[in-house]
């Protein structure tokens, strides 16, 4: 009962949270503040398609203006431009959208990412069917408290896709849907840094038919984009990626602010030293490649049982913390391996009470960092949660379970 009751209040607090972000999000708009949102940078490549510019996609003075005339006198990010940053193929998503005012474009925007949130809810629940009911709705409503999520929906960002494509890859590798799973991964890919961890998972794996659904699926893509945008359009991604992923301060980047290694390195080194930065983050993403690739290529492919969901869990974190790009909201896809390791333990008949009080605490320690404490002790909040939780997960796969050990 005692139990209960707890549960109790900390959905009620949880529910307490996710109100306080609705409020904020209306604030944000009654004071016309939702242009300053990823959104804008979004609807800009798509003004640009819409145009009959696509081939000059990533051309930035072409970018800033287009963007300032979208937003009009009064109204100017800094550096004079939100760049976009995404893959080409996404500019003609959004192309439709540029044919509504921004404001219109950013509601019908949202309204799309609350269907994809009905999805991931049900997605979640769905991982969750074994669980008591309390610990179920601890989970929705620690999720509903996510800081990231709030952002996501401030920013209109990609986070949520993102989130729903690895959920969808997860379920369909567990059927045995291998080819489908494939398609998910290269629908994740509109935010390449999420997709890569996971695509090693399957390559490591030897999963051929997943390959060949990414490849298939990418192939299509690769093949519409170039259709409407010219073959040009690809060398000029790469050469965005190249020139954007070395960017500090400049352009919407800010390294300093990052949930990963390469931020704290920035709050350790300051920006100046960023020469020295990527090497550091670079090197140790290639370590970080090279372990997974070690970790699945070595065991068995046995995704329903729960050891597998222990390597998963680990390998989206320590993708997240490696990744070159890791922004708060981006930690939205946390999600995922947190209900897969709490799922795990349950399956392996190990202890889940201090799993639940720590994850429990991560909603309020995100709102501590963002608005108290800002990076002042050198490492941020949120990336000693994943540390400490990507330590807990290696320590828990170290351990012969109840289904034996791999």
């Amino acid at each position: 009962m005692n139990t209960n009751r707890a549960a109790r209040w900390l959905v009620a607090f949880h529910t307490g949270i996710a109100l306080g972000y609705l409020g904020l999000i209306i604030r944000a708009a009654v004071d016309g503040l939702l242009w300053r949102a990823d959104v804008t940078a979004f609807y800009t490549g798509g003004a640009i398609v819409r145009q009959g510019l696509g081939p000059q996609l990533y051309d930035l003075d072409l970018q800033a203006r287009v963007q300032q005339a979208i937003l009009g006198p009064g109204r100017m990010f800094y550096d004079g431009v939100l760049p976009f940053n995404n893959p080409p193929h996404f500019a003609l998503v959004m192309a439709p959208f540029s044919f509504l005012p921004l404001g219109l474009a950013f509601w019908c925007w949202t309204a799309l990412q609350v269907g994809v949130l009905i999805r991931v809810i049900q997605r979640l629940r769905l991982l969750s069917a074994e669980w008591e009911r309390r610990e179920r709705w601890m989970l929705l409503s620690g999720f509903f408290a996510f800081f990231p999520l709030f952002l996501q929906f401030l920013y209109g960002s990609l986070s949520l896709f993102v989130l729903w494509c690895l959920t969808e890859f997860y379920l369909a590798l567990r059927e045995g849907k291998d080819a489908q799973a494939g398609v998910w991964l290269a629908l994740a890919a509109v935010k390449l840094q999420a997709a890569l961890f996971p695509a090693l998972v399957i390559l490591a794996g030897r999963r051929w038919r997943a390959l060949a659904g990414a490849g298939a699926a990418g192939l299509a893509i690769f093949a519409v984009t170039t259709a409407a945008l010219g073959p040009s359009i690809w060398p000029d991604y790469l050469r965005w990626l190249v020139a954007t992923g070395s960017y500090f301060d400049r352009f919407g980047i800010y390294p300093d602010g990052m949930i990963n290694l390469k931020g704290t390195m920035t709050l350790w080194l300051g920006a100046e030293r960023a020469s020295l930065i990527q090497v550091i983050t670079g090197i140790a993403l290639a370590l970080g490649v090279l372990g997974v690739l070690l970790l699945w290529a070595r065991r068995e492919w046995e995704p329903k049982r729960p050891l597998f969901d222990v390597r998963f869990s680990f390998t989206l974190l320590l993708g997240a913390l490696l990744s070159p790009h890791q922004n708060q909201q981006d930690c939205l896809i946390y999600a995922l391996p947190v209900a897969l390791f709490y799922d795990s333990l349950r399956r392996l008949g190990r202890p889940t009470g201090p799993l639940t009080g720590f994850l429990m605490a991560w909603p309020v320690l995100f709102l501590l960092e963002q608005f108290a404490i800002q990076g002042r002790l050198g490492i941020r909040l949120p990336v000693v949660l994943t540390v400490i939780l990507l330590g807990w997960i290696g320590v828990q796969y170290g351990k012969k379970g109840a289904d034996g050990a791999e």
